[in-house]
């Protein structure tokens, strides 16, 4: 009974994990201190354990064991399972997008700031009031809007 409720809190703990990294949840601090709370219900569920060993249940008490040095393991050894993040990839981008930061003059996964703050400074010089011309100003535009769309403003 305790282990098919620590197994089910295992798991919820496991899902609201994976949908905090996928960006899905937004990040509170317990969502933060995720790692801490695995490693004190790894504890947990060892100490369980080694007393359910001491009242002679013999398979409960190993299993109990395994799994809270499982979760213990995670927490130290998650690094060295972690894919490395590198900056964003060009393909995941469409070649309107890609053309959008060109004109801006950015790197291509820039922030909605840069974006913003780079066409300011370009529609200073390209605006026809200030001397541009009218189809330099559309472009620069043309490529903020198809940027701040992608950013979800």
């Amino acid at each position: 009974m305790w282990l098919a409720l620590i197994a089910v809190a295992f798991l919820i703990f496991v899902y609201i994990g994976r949908q905090a990294r996928l960006g899905r949840l937004k990040p509170a601090p317990w969502i933060r201190q995720f790692r801490a709370v695995r490693s004190v219900i790894g504890v947990g569920l060892s100490v369980f354990g080694i007393t359910l060993l001491v009242r002679g249940l013999l398979w409960e008490g190993v299993i109990a064991i395994l799994i809270g040095m499982g979760m213990m393991g995670t927490v130290r050894f998650q690094a060295a399972f972690r894919r490395p993040q590198g900056p964003p990839v060009a393909a995941a981008y469409s070649q309107d997008e890609i053309r959008a930061y060109a004109v801006l003059d950015l790197a291509v996964g820039a922030d909605r700031k840069a974006i913003r703050e780079a066409w300011k400074r370009k529609m200073k010089t390209a605006h026809p009031d200030q001397g541009g011309s009218g189809e330099r100003a559309q472009a620069l535009n043309a490529a903020r809007d198809i940027l701040l769309r992608r950013r979800g403003v």
